[in-house]
Order: C-alpha cells, then structure tokens, then sequence
C-alpha cells in the first residue's frame, strides 16, 4: 500500500488538471528570477544521483550522492520528513569521465554534467512502501531548480561489484541489484539461477530515478541462447519475463541503448521468481470496495511469457492519504512484482458492447481496445453551465495506448476534441456545457498498439467539486536585505468563489511575509513580498503554504503544491509535484568572472596545456582568495578535457587557468572549457560560507597536432611474477619543446603494486630511452593487461605536456 508524504491528497481530475495548469504557468526560467542589489550572479548547486540508487525500507544506506557545481556548505533536504540524510565525510574532486570517449558525429553531443560526490548516510525507517525519495540541496548561492531521486524497496538488495571481467554472481531471488554504468561502453554483466521451474520477471529503471538513460536488457542461458531481450525506445523503462528452469544459470546484461555512461547512468535491477502484471480492469478501484478484479499480465495462469489474465477479489483501502495500492499477485508460479492499482472515489464500472453506453456523473469506465474496434462512446446527460472533469487515461496505468476524448453535441457535431496534455500521451479536460441535452464522450486510440487485453483505458467524468487548488514555485531564492516577491496562484472549481486566507510556515531565518494573506475573492493569485534582514546567516528551509475558503461546513483547507522535476518516465505529472517549498536565503554576491579570449578560437595543440586569460571583478568589498573550478555544464563531449581546482590570490584580479587538452583530441572541432569563481566569506555569524559565480563566455580553443609523441618500440610482452622487462621508448619533440620528458608507469584500476617501474627523464635532445618495468613477485595476474607509460613535460616550466604510449602484458599465473 502506498502514502503521499507531506500530507498530499489527490482528488480525482480536479488535482490532474490543476497540475497541468501549474507547470504551464510556473515552470518557466523567470519563476526564480530575483531582484539585486548589486551587480552579479550566484551558480545554485543542483542534486544528481545517488549510489547506490536506492535501499530497503528499515535500513541506514551508506550512499554517495552526486551533484552539480556543490560548494563545502551545500545542504541536504529529504521532502519525504520521514526519511533523514546526513553527511558523514568530506566532497571529492570533479569526476571528469574515464575513456572510451565518443569521436566524429556524437562528439558534438552536449556533454554529460561533471559531478563532485558526498558521502553520506540515508536512513528509511521500518514499514516504508515501496517508492520514491526526492531530495532537494541548497547553499548561500541558492537553491537548485533539479529534485534528486532515491528509491526506498522491500526485497533483498546488493550492490554492484567494483568493476571486474568475472560476471557477478547474485544470491537467491527475489533481490535487487543497484548497479551503474560508469563509463560509454560499458556493460554490466550478472549471473543467477532459481529454485523451480517457473517465470522471472526483471525489471529494470533508470529514468524514474532521473536518468536520462535508454535501457537495453538482455537474458542468455548457460548455453548461450538468448531467452529474452528488451530496449527502453519509449523512454519508460522497461521489465521483461521468461521461463526459467531449475538449476540453470543464466546471465543478465544491462546497458544504455546507445552505450553511453558516466558517474549518473545509475540504474536498479529487481529480479522476482514470478509473472509480471501489466494491467488490471477496472484500472482504478474504489476506496473502500470489494470486488473481482481481473489482472492482465505475462505468464499469470499458466507460467508461460505469454499475456494471460487470472481474476481475484480484492477489497480496497477507504484510507484517502493513500494513492494507491501496491498489489503484488500471489500465483502457482510464484508471486509477481508489486503493482500499483489507483485509488478513486468514483464509481468504478466496466464498458460493455453497447455503442453509446448511457452513464451517470460521477463515473469512472474501464475499458479495453483488444478487438478491432479503436472508439468507445458514452451518452450522459447534463444542464447548461454544468463543468465536467473529464479524463481519458492509459498512459497512467501502463497501458501502450494513446488516447483522444471528443465531446459531440445532441446534434452529434463535436463540440472539442482533446489529444495529449502536458507530460503524458493521456487526455482531459473542463468542459463547460453550452446547453441543456445529451451529450456524448468519445475516447479513441491513435497507437495501432490495440488488439490485446492489456490495451486498457478508463474514462473518469464527473461534475467539478466546489474546491480549489493553490500552486506557486518549488525553489525560491531570498537575497538577505532584498525583498523578494512569491506568487500563489488559486484555480477554483464548481463555483467557489470566498477569499482564500494564507499561512506559510517554515521560513528561513530573518525572512518574514506580511500579516493578513489573503487572495481576494475576485483574483487568480496573491503576489507575497517577502522582506529579509541583512544581519541573519544565510540558510535554507522547507517551507509550506496552506490555504482556507469558506466557513462554517463548507470551509475547505487546501496545500499549495509545486511541479518539481525528477522522474524522466513519468506517466501521471500529478505525481511530479511537492508541498515543500525550498526557499534559500542568498549572501551578496562577491565576484564577476569574464573569459578574456571568450569564443576567440585560440590554436592548443594536442596534449599540451592552455593557459586562459580570465578577469575578476571584485564586488562589494570582496579581496580574498578565489578559487577556479570547471563549471559541471561543459559545452560538446569533454574527450578527456580537464582543469584543476586553481586558487587565485587574494586582491588578484586576473588569472591563467590552465586548461588540458588530451592528445586524441579530434583536431577536426573546437573545444571548450566553462568555469566558474568560488568565494569564502563570513555569514552574519562568522560561519564560512561559500559563493559560486559562473563565468561569462566560455574558453574556446581550436586543437592543432601534438608536439610531444611518446611510442612503445614494444607493444605486447610476457611477463611472470618477479620478471622485468626492458621496453624501448621513442620520444619525438616539437622544436617549441626543448625540455626534459619524464617517463612513468601509470596501472589501470585493479593492477596498483601489481607492476613497478622507475620513472626515467629524458633529456633534451636524446630522442630514445629504455622504461624497465617490474611484476611484483607476490602478483595474481593472469590475463592481459594493458600499461600505460606516460612522458610528461613542462613547458616554460609549468604547463603540462603529455603523451601516453600503451604496452599490453600477459602475466601467466605463478
């Protein structure tokens, strides 16, 4: 069974539509803009991902958590009040993506967001369903516009191996694989086997966790057969069941579709000895009602993959903070993964064959497109001014269908005609009656993916309540000593038309709204000007704003909510919303950071170092110490491109940072490099804190050949524990590089002591050396390995070159 933290409560169309009138008014760029008092910009740091990606209810997840251009003092809030996050160690560098990397056509791609990581600790309590987590982070440069994702389970959990060539064997089933692919070409590869004959279910999600990842799935036996396989081309994720047989071992492989990864491709695998349900009928069920339900799903009556249906009664929960009910199938063949049946409170009843179906408002109609037939339409009876809450869903439930609803008039001409709303391929509407009579709904199917029982739809229509929604933003920043405005906005429904009285609790520190909020009985929305004092710390907080109309019995107390954005597969955007407000109050900003040779094209050669010119312009009396970090947006694939965390000197207001440009580097495009100046400074409490500004312009270099080339005269080699061997190296010098090279031996993950080697310079002028390398006595190796030995110089004296030549050993057991 499943709750909606922060006491959300959704009512049927009314909730469903006032969402999409949300997103359509608050998720544009301005809703966070913000009034200065000085000059300059402030980089909010934004949430990512988290490793592993999820864990079991009653747990505490040792986790580290991912994120975009994070200072020392981000914060960390859960939106469910359940759950707690806490930091249990310091940031770590940003992670630049390991090769392969992509060359030619996809190397134009926006590159992936460079992240940093924090470890923490992610404590669910006991008795937690199933679900999602969204995490939200904020620091004295504000609050960001992203909502982080952690998915809470109920079944046995591991963790994805450190990267090895030996397939992961996994325990018994039922259990859950947190795993993700950490870099382009990367496949994951696990092993497991069952107990009896019967099917597995293999579910597997990454975009419901915010990863814009296509997933690719693939099932072999021992033998090698592929006994089933599916690819995520909807963007939905995707589950797959088969027959497995007893004893047999078989191998899962997962992937992106296109082979991509980095640090966020992070996914969850559940494996469940079991079938899998697709659909039910009726879709949604009635709270409080006990009625036969008929499940629709892959090998439910027989254990076969094939779409079968087995019906069970089932009483529904009357509790209304529910959502839904998460029911998993008991059968012979074992028992299936949970799956989420809406709650209503309509009458849920079931289409027939009659064409023209009469039905009474409110109503709710299941039906199912597994004939020919592509259209049902309904008679219902209805007064002039009269406003319907109509909605026809698939999508919601699963379903491959992509529905349209129409409304014809007593003549039979269409009055409208809806197709997809906002985020979804589902249909609704409020419609307004032009005339007493008999109207009649169509719904539709434009897929072609009718012509089987899982291709279910509902129709829900019903007479708009007298109600009323409040929505406004999910993030808001406050600079101390600004006033800042905040907009509610009211959508009102069925003819309530009271004056709306507002509270808001949890501000941060030192802000404050005016007393006596209330949206007037005649307007759409409240401005709320929010004033904040300079003389209180920065800080964040989560902050609700609760609404009250009408009085005596009619009173009706309403949640304001927010869109926010996090799951990439959503199918009900009524789940994409929040009661809590992230607010961030904000310190002046200290800094103005300008790209001297901004979009200038400078030549770099492969390999080499650039040092780019960059100006800071020091605001409101700020002289300290700045450090020159990449920027987590970066511009195209990043091909190994990086720069280091550089410190400025205090009162220095112009800097080289040195930027390096690896030496495959297609010499065919023009590379860039995105920055942004961290500050410190002291809040009103003498607490440091930490002030990001993005850079203006971006550094832009266009890549020429390498002037250093380091080559193997060996390539391949034998070597057993204890043996050296000598390796003759070439080292070619442009004339512009008259320095030494120093050569070293640099082990790929997984081989550290495993070889040894002394580093060897090269002076200038001699043009061939011997690189001797070790393999440590003591060494389990066998197979190949791959060594890289890396000549570095520097020119004029500190900018790095560096040319890398590869030598593959094969290392026989001892």
């Amino acid at each position: 069974m499943l709750t909606r933290p922060n006491g959300i409560s959704f009512r049927g169309s009314l909730g469903f539509l006032a969402v999409f009138a949300c997103w359509l008014s608050l998720s544009s760029p301005n809703a966070l803009a913000q009034k200065k008092k000085q000059t300059g910009d402030l980089k909010a740091p934004e949430p990512g991902y988290v490793y592993p990606p999820g864990g079991k209810a009653g747990t505490v997840v040792d986790v580290r958590l991912g994120g975009f251009d994070w200072t020392p003092d981000v914060q960390f809030f859960a939106l469910d009040p359940r759950v707690k996050i806490e930091t249990t160690g310091e940031q770590g560098p940003i992670i630049v993506p390991p090769p392969p990397y992509w060359f030619g056509a996809k190397s134009t791609l926006t590159s992936a967001l460079l992240p940093r990581e924090q470890p923490a600790k992610i404590t669910l309590p006991a008795g937690m369903p199933s679900g999602p987590v969204r995490w939200v982070v904020a620091s004295a440069s504000g609050a960001g516009l992203k909502t982080g994702v952690f998915w809470v389970g109920n079944e046995p959990e591991v963790t994805e191996e450190a990267p090895s060539k030996v397939i992961q064997k996994l325990p018994a089933l039922p259990v859950t694989v947190n795993g993700y692919l950490s870099r382009i070409e990367e496949v994951d590869r696990y092993r497991f086997s069952v107990a009896k004959d019967g099917p597995v279910t293999c579910e597997l999600f990454a975009r419901r966790l915010g990863v814009n990842m296509n997933s690719a799935l693939s099932v072999r036996d021992a033998k090698g057969n592929l006994v089933a396989d599916a690819v995520d081309t909807d963007g939905q994720d995707l589950a797959v069941t088969f027959a497995a047989v007893a004893g047999m071992e078989y191998t899962v492989n997962v992937n992106d579709l296109d082979f991509r990864g980095d640090r966020s491709f992070v996914y969850r695998l559940a494996l469940t000895p079991g079938p899998q349900v697709t659909a039910t009928i009726p879709a949604a069920g009635k709270r409080g009602e006990t009625r036969d339900v008929e499940f629709v799903g892959l090998g439910l009556a027989t254990g076969k993959p094939k779409l079968e249906s087995v019906t069970r009664k089932i009483t529904f929960p009357a509790d209304l903070k529910m959502d839904a009910l998460a029911y998993r199938l008991e059968t012979p063949f074992g028992t299936s993964p949970a799956f989420e049946i809406p709650l209503s409170n309509l009458p849920e009843t079931l289409a027939g064959p009659m064409a023209g179906q009469p039905i009474t408002l409110p109503s709710a109609v299941t039906g199912v497109f597994d004939q020919a037939v592509t259209e049902a339409r309904f008679r219902c009876e209805g007064k002039k001014g009269d406003v319907w809450n109509l909605a026809a869903e698939a999508r919601r439930f699963g379903s491959p269908l992509d529905l349209t609803l129409a409304v014809l008039g007593a003549d039979g001409k269409e009055l409208v005609r809806v197709e997809d709303l906002p985020g979804t391929t589902d249909a609704g509407l409020a419609f307004t009656l032009p005339a007493d009579g008999v109207f009649t709904l169509v719904v539709s199917d434009q897929s072609g993916k009718h012509g089987n029982r899982a291709a279910v739809w509902r129709l829900s229509a019903e007479k708009a309540p007298r109600d009323f929604t409040l929505s406004t933003v999910a993030r808001l920043n406050v600079p101390l000593g600004t006033p800042t405005d905040l907009t509610v906005k009211v959508l009102r429904t069925g003819g309530f038309k009271d004056p709306i009285t507002l509270t808001i609790a949890g501000l941060p520190e030192g802000v404050t709204a005016p007393p006596n909020l209330v949206i007037p009985a005649d307007k759409p929305e409240l401005k709320i000007t929010l004033t904040s004092l300079e003389t209180v710390p920065a800080s964040a907080s989560l902050v609700t704003i609760t609404g009250t109309g009408g009085t005596g019995a009619e009173a009706l107390t309403r949640q304001a909510f927010a869109p926010i954005i996090s799951n990439l597969g959503v199918r009900y955007p009524e789940e994409e919303r929040t009661t809590s407000i992230l607010m961030s109050t904000t310190l002046l900003p200290r800094l103005k950071l300008v790209a001297v040779e901004a979009d200038g094209g400078r030549k770099v050669h492969r390999g080499s170092t650039h040092p780019a010119e960059v100006t800071l312009e020091r605001l409101n009396d700020f002289k300290g110490e700045v450090s020159l970090q990449m920027s987590a947006a970066q511009s195209y694939q990043r091909q190994g491109i990086t720069g280091p965390d550089m410190i400025v000197p205090a009162e220095a207001n112009n800097a080289f940072y040195p930027c390096f440009m690896p030496e495959w580097l297609e010499t065919t495009r023009t590379s860039r490099m995105e920055l942004i100046g961290v500050v410190k400074v002291p809040d009103a409490k003498g607490r440091t804190r930490y002030l990001a500004t993005p850079m203006s312009g971006r550094i832009t270099m266009s890549i020429e050949g390498s002037i250093l080339k380091v080559d193997a005269g060996t390539k391949e080699a034998k070597i057993k524990p204890g043996e050296t061997i000598d390796v003759p190296v070439s080292i070619l010098r442009s004339p512009k590089l008259s320095v030494p090279v120093k050569l070293e031996l640099r082990l790929p993950e997984g081989l550290t002591g495993g070889f040894k080697a002394e580093p060897v310079t090269v002076a200038p002028g001699q043009a061939t050396a011997v690189f001797r390398i070790t393999c440590d006595p003591a060494a389990k190796l066998d197979g190949e390995h791959v060594l890289t030995i890396r000549g570095t110089a520097l020119q004029d004296g500190k900018y790095a070159v560096v040319s890398e030549a590869k030598v593959t050993v094969e290392a026989p057991a001892k």
